[in-house]
Parts: structure tokens; C-alpha cells; sequence
């Protein structure tokens, strides 16, 4: 007989359901903590209400960074002619060059272009499959980079002018050469926009 007393078995039982009891009460605790932290961000704002107006910030993407380029080759020193000698001690004069007239560059071979140009679509005249074209007066540095104008845009007002500046800021092209060394260049840029593609 027992007597009350309580066996080594029936304790171990007993110390069981007490922790498996007390696990389950924990566990529940827990996902109802969670639930409300869940149900409390989704329903109630983390900051005080805006009473001004709400201003979109807006950032350009930099320009993807340029491999070093090498340096021109050296053109060879001639010496001096001696019909060209100072005779007189004293400051030389170089003589009035007037600027050369930038070379027309009718067919660019092209360095860099920028990736995916449809990015630069202006957003409503494609949701509206509206098409365009810009024509761009563009100079072209003696690095090959231009900066460009817009000569015409059709239809006006769509954005298309703005995007097709954009376009053409991330074109680089071959330097124009005169007398074998780049020289400054002329292109008239033609941008086409097809909703289609």
C-alpha cells in the first residue's frame, strides 16, 4: 500500500505535465506578443502625422566610374628652324591663331552608350503610347563627350527633349581628328521614341 506517498514514477509524470504545461502557456504568450507587436505596426503609424506637404526626393544615378585611359603618344620634337630664331633677347610673341571651326562628325564611332535608354522614356507619353523624335545640335569635346541642345521635338511638351539630353549625356564617342590629332566636333544627334520599342 501506498499510504499517500507518491512514487518515483508518478513524481516524474506529475513534473512532466507541470512543464509541458507551463511550455504550452509560454509558447502562447510569446505568439500573442508578436501578433499584437504585428498588428500594432501594421495599424498604428511609427511617427507623428505630417501636417505639410509631402516633397518627393529625387536622385540622378552618377555616372558609372571610367577605366583610365592612356595618355595620346607624344607627337616627336622638331628642332627649330633657324629662319624662326629670336634674335633679340626679350618676350616672343606667339602669333593670333583663331580657333578652327569644329569638324561635322557624320558617322560617330561610339565609345559608351548608356544601358537600357528606355529608362529615359518620359513616363506618361508611354503609358499614353505616345511616340516622338528630337534632333540634338550636339558639340563634341576633344574627349569625345558632347553637350548637346535641342534643335526640334515632336510632339512638343511630352518630356521627349529632357530625355533625349539625358540619352545623350551618357554617349561618349570617338575624338573628330584634324591633322591627326582630336579636334573639337559637330553631331547632329536624331533620338527616336517608340512606345513599341
Amino acid at each position: 500500500m501506498n499510504d499517500g506517498v507518491i512514487t518515483t514514477s508518478e513524481q516524474a509524470a506529475r513534473s512532466l505535465r507541470v512543464v509541458r504545461l507551463v511550455s504550452f502557456c509560454a509558447a502562447v504568450g510569446v505568439a500573442a506578443l508578436v501578433l499584437f507587436g504585428i498588428a500594432a505596426l501594421r495599424y498604428a503609424p511609427l511617427w507623428p502625422p505630417h501636417d505639410g506637404p509631402y516633397v518627393a526626393v529625387v536622385s540622378e544615378m552618377a555616372p558609372a566610374p571610367q577605366a583610365p585611359r592612356a595618355p595620346p603618344p607624344e607627337q616627336p620634337r622638331q628642332p627649330p628652324r633657324t629662319d624662326e630664331l629670336q634674335t633679340e633677347s626679350g618676350p616672343s610673341i606667339a602669333p593670333a591663331v583663331a580657333p578652327s571651326e569644329p569638324v561635322v562628325i557624320t558617322n560617330p564611332v561610339w565609345i559608351e552608350r548608356p544601358r537600357n535608354p528606355e529608362r529615359f522614356y518620359p513616363r506618361q507619353a508611354f503609358m499614353r503610347g505616345v511616340g516622338g523624335e528630337v534632333v540634338l545640335q550636339c558639340d563634341v569635346d576633344t574627349d569625345g563627350r558632347m553637350v548637346c541642345v535641342v534643335v526640334s521635338e515632336t510632339p512638343e511638351g511630352q518630356g521627349f527633349g529632357d530625355a533625349a539630353l539625358r540619352i545623350a549625356a551618357g554617349h561618349v564617342m570617338r575624338p573628330a581628328t584634324q591633322n591627326g590629332a582630336p579636334a573639337r566636333g559637330r553631331y547632329r544627334m536624331v533620338v527616336p521614341f517608340s512606345p513599341a520599342g
